[in-house]
């Protein structure tokens, strides 16, 4: 069967794979040089460190996405904490969350006696794990509303619950969808203990991307980098191909300004696996305002701000951490994690759901990234920022809100021979590499489904 591809994120190159597997002839299509979608990176000029445009981790429960990188040999680049640590840091100093090799939920529950909270938190955790192993899911409602009914306190929210909420959802709980963090605090907390563990890279997740795209070309799958897609073909009820503008993809081509050259590639099925904001546009007119493809019209982004800055000595003496009660919510050392000790040090800021810092001045921001290691770093006394760079994803997720869990489509379609897949899809689970990989599997499957 022959089967394009449009977009080349964790959705499309996951069902690409997929589907070359099982021997169908694959045509995988990118509008950019860059592969990886909204997870990607790029080799910085001046350092020769990745950059990732906004730090991504995975959790060891993210079976779906750890396979993948398994199927295509590049296990090499995964770094697996032996057990979940989470550090935290405030005026009071570090705090960390150290969950030992349990019985889950038992080693969250040991870990949350270490951590420094008061015991009124602890209790308010171990009420919120039991509504979520016993309770009924929060299906239609915030989960601001569900950390009510459970009895999450402001204490409780501040020091465990938004933190983590804010990172999984991209959004804050007051909007975000109940359902989606039930689902995560399930698949981390409460199957084994090692789905917990933290994943990261050793290197940026465009270089993932690119080892992903050898394992698809070397079985016989192709990949049309700048390949702009203009329409998906329809005619009587189904698919039967893609239009799309191949732009120069070779550097030379690129200098020599050679020009595009418009080319449709025929299909027996097609699946779609860009962003919710992009697809109407490649459909036909008529087609966009009937269901599913209306509904995906209408969900809305969330944006992410990520900071990276460099230091002429080691401030961070980490590889990860919690910043309690500032605009940078999170801290990597990106150095430490790619496997370099010392000066420089690469640290990499977040803030998620970002609609206050987007908006803002990029001094403003790495000015604010500066102020939270002079207030909780004592090595940043006399350290100095040599450079820094401001990356903005306006539209780095959909807003998992409850009203998005209805519009969500599923993989199949109404047109014969379309599929969909994306984290933006009715996964089940938030904007996440596993929720893209799960819908990337989805749509290959539902192609060889009768």
């Amino acid at each position: 069967m022959r089967v394009v591809v449009v977009g080349d994120g964790f959705a499309g190159i996951t069902a690409a794979i997929a589907l070359q597997e099982r021997r169908h002839d694959v045509l995988l299509l990118e509008r950019r040089g860059l592969l990886g979608g909204r997870a990607t990176s790029m080799r910085d000029a001046l350092s020769g460190e990745d950059v990732d445009n906004g730090t991504h981790i995975m959790i060891a429960g993210y079976q779906g996405t750890l396979d993948l990188i398994r199927r295509a040999g590049a296990e090499d680049l995964l770094q697996v904490q032996d057990n979940l640590r989470i550090d935290y840091v405030d005026d009071g100093g570090y705090s960390t969350l150290a969950c030992p090799p349990l019985v889950a939920p038992l080693h969250l529950l040991a870990g949350l006696l270490g951590l420094r909270v008061p015991w009124s938190v602890r209790w308010q955790a171990l009420r919120l794990g039991l509504a979520v192993r016993f309770g009924a899911p929060p299906q239609g409602i915030t989960l601001a509303e569900y950390f009510r009914r459970t009895g999450q306190g402001e204490q409780a929210r501040r020091l465990l619950w938004d933190p983590l909420a804010i990172a999984i959802l991209n959004e804050t709980p007051e909007k975000a969808a109940a359902i989606l963090f039930w689902n995560v605090y399930r698949a981390a907390f409460l199957t084994s203990h090692a789905a917990s563990r933290l994943v990261f890279l050793k290197r940026g997740w465009g270089v993932l991307h690119e080892r992903l795209a050898r394992y698809l070309e070397a079985r016989g799958g192709v990949i049309r980098r700048r390949a702009l897609v203009e329409a998906i073909e329809i005619a009587d009820g189904r698919v039967n191909g893609v239009r799309y503008s191949q732009r120069a993809e070779s550097r030379a081509g690129i200098r020599a300004g050679k020009p595009a050259e418009g080319k449709t590639a025929p299909a027996d099925a097609v699946i779609s696996a860009v962003p919710w904001s992009v697809l109407p546009d490649l459909l036909p007119p008529e087609r966009r305002a009937q269901p599913p493809f209306a509904g995906a019209a209408r969900l809305a982004g969330s944006p992410i701000v990520s900071v990276e800055m460099w230091l002429d000595r080691v401030v961070v003496d980490r590889p990860m951490v919690g910043l309690r009660d500032s605009e940078m919510e999170w801290a990597f050392d990106k150095g430490r994690i790619f496997g370099r000790a010392g000066a420089p040090q690469h640290l990499a800021f977040i803030v998620s759901a970002a609609w206050r810092s987007a908006p803002r001045p990029n001094a403003e921001l790495v000015a604010a990234a500066e102020g939270a290691l002079r207030r909780y770093f004592p090595a940043m006394k006399d350290a100095t920022v040599t450079r820094s760079l401001v990356l903005r994803e306006a539209e780095a997720t959909f807003a998992s809100d409850p009203e998005a869990e209805a519009l969500r489509p599923t993989t199949r379609t109404p047109i014969q021979g379309l599929y969909l897949a994306g984290d933006w899809t009715a996964t089940g689970l938030p904007a996440t590499i596993e929720g893209a990989v799960r819908s990337g599997l989805a749509a290959a499957g539902a192609i060889e489904a009768p």
